[in-house]
């Protein structure tokens, strides 16, 4: 490992952080106590005591909290990573405490995806997405995805997992908080409940698992473990670096082979559509990803000014193969960059710390080479969801046979005027929108017509409602609310106060159903 690495490792610091976590622990904050623990063990260098204190401390957390085997873990962690001998007392006596405590007392998360399922049969090539979607393209709308049957509202016609995906931690972003980094995976971006592993040579990576700490040695983290601190703060920059790194890793480090690979791109009207990702063989997926990546950046007339150079030559490694294969990086990092934000998405998710009514938070950025297919509309049929770093397509609006597939990228008629939505997707992703809200000018949400008063007033009642909902209501209203918003809409047309409100509903049970259920105090 490069020794610039060293600088970064401080054992005061990782005491520092550690004594930090031991007061919030003593005013039982255990989530922020977790986090300073989780920030020791990344300052913490490689082999030292400082190491073994931290699991010990977080293993103290985990009893407190009930989370008996996550406490056995760390105590295990702790015994095998430098906690004084002489203490070892300490961490058996906790351990027989454990053991003599009710495993029926532990909660258990339960898996969204047992819920959130592709409502028909999946394509045989993309098993993440619904046969009955097809590909089209014209000069209007460019690429888009029709839909070969009848769609109900609710149905979930996507479940994709990015194969590109960063945490985002730039504390610049008020939406993205700088603890990121402590509190989620590097590789699969899940929480874990706080219970990670540091990477042994730079201190802003951890890890949910060994599984996860060698994928991410093997296909990104041996180039950018150096330089980490500085690609986090590069913004879009940080996503393209990454895709770099895992595209060069697919190939050994070849840079030459990745430049062959690529060549067969030269033909842009490919896109996720060409590429089979049914085999069970990893590399030949990835590979798929990363074409079907490459094959998303279509406009040829957008200059991107940004380049790697100052990264490439802080890494000496990096700057043998800028130096050698400059032209064909510069190339590559404007494909990427000129994904930007019209192709990768943002992941949200929701923080384990228990707030009262909270929202979705800016934990990373994915890149998903069939739901970037979808177009935009201000009035959109469909609506984006995120769980445990997967992203997923519902249906919010009946959908016809031959109709095309509308997602919203930012504004939504009922909350932003004409004129402001325009101006925001112009400059954002360089279009004027044409959609159903834009050329029939709809309303705001205040102005919209009802369909009678006593369905109205029922309708804000379960807007009213919906939050106080727990898992198992969540998904029976979920049902009610789809067959009403179905009724609705064919019966009255669109847009109506009534099913607006109803749609918000919807998002809202599918939220309670993929949030954590195992919440900090």
């Amino acid at each position: 490992m490069i020794d610039i690495l060293d600088s970064f490792k401080s054992s005061e610091a990782a005491d520092s952080s550690r004594s930090e976590g031991n007061k919030l622990y003593c005013e039982r904050s255990f989530f922020d106590a977790l986090v300073k623990y989780n920030e020791s063990l990344c300052y913490a260098p490689d082999g030292s005591e400082a190491i073994g204190l931290a699991y010990a401390n977080r293993s103290a957390v985990y009893f407190e909290m009930k989370m008996y085997e996550k406490c056995l873990k760390n105590i295990e962690l702790a015994k095998l990573n430098g906690y004084p001998e002489k203490n070892f007392h300490i961490l058996d006596k906790r351990s027989q405490k454990c053991h003599e405590q009710e495993a029926e007392q532990q909660q258990v998360t339960e898996n969204p995806f047992e819920f959130v399922k592709l409502s028909y049969k999946a394509n045989p090539r993309l098993p993440f997405v619904v046969n009955c979607l097809e590909l089209r393209q014209s000069d209007i709308f460019g690429r888009y995805i029709v839909t070969t049957q009848d769609l109900n509202v609710g149905d979930i016609l996507a479940i994709e997992e990015p194969h590109f995906k960063i945490i985002k931690s730039d504390s610049r972003y008020d939406s993205c908080p700088e603890m990121n980094k402590f509190q989620r995976c590097s590789v699969c971006l899940k929480d874990n409940l706080m219970d990670l592993i540091p990477c042994p040579y730079c201190i802003s990576t951890m890890f949910c698992s060994e599984k996860c700490r060698e994928y991410a040695m093997k296909s990104y983290h041996n180039y950018e473990c150096a330089i980490i601190e500085i690609i986090l703060k590069t913004g879009i920059m940080q996503m393209a670096m990454r895709v770099f790194f895992q595209a060069l890793n697919m190939f050994n480090g070849s840079v030459e082979d990745l430049q062959d690979f690529l060549s067969q791109c030269s033909n842009l009207t490919f896109s996720v559509y060409n590429f089979d990702f049914s085999t069970s063989k990893e590399e030949v997926v990835a590979k798929n990803f990363l074409l079907s990546a490459y094959c998303l950046a279509r406009n040829d007339k957008m200059l991107i000014n940004e380049s790697p150079e100052k990264l490439f030559r802080l890494h000496p490694q990096l700057l043998e193969m800028w130096l050698v294969h400059s032209d064909f990086i510069k190339k590559f990092f404007s494909t990427i960059l000129k994904l930007g934000d019209s192709n990768f998405h943002g992941i949200c998710g929701w923080s384990i710390q228990k707030y009262m009514n909270q929202e979705p938070q800016m934990i990373g950025v994915g890149c998903y080479p069939f739901i970037s297919l979808i177009n935009h509309s201000c009035a959109p049929n469909v609506h984006r969801m995120y769980a445990e770093g997967k992203m997923f397509i519902m249906v919010e609006r009946p959908i016809k046979k031959g109709e095309q597939l509308f997602d919203c990228y930012r504004t939504t008629f009922f909350t932003q005027p004409k004129a402001e939505r325009q101006l925001i997707l112009h400059e954002d992703y360089s279009f004027q929108c044409k959609c159903e809200a834009c050329t029939k000018n709809y309303p705001l949400f205040h102005s919209l017509k009802s369909m009678d008063k006593k369905t109205l007033k029922w309708a804000k009642k379960c807007k009213n409602d919906v939050a106080k909902l727990d898992s198992n209501e969540a998904k029976k209203k979920f049902q009610e609310y789809c067959s009403a918003i179905q009724l609705y809409h064919e019966q009255n047309g669109f847009p109506f106060a009534e099913i607006v409100l109803l749609q918000e509903c919807l998002q809202h049970c599918l939220s309670i159903v993929i949030k954590p259920k195992v919440l900090f105090a």
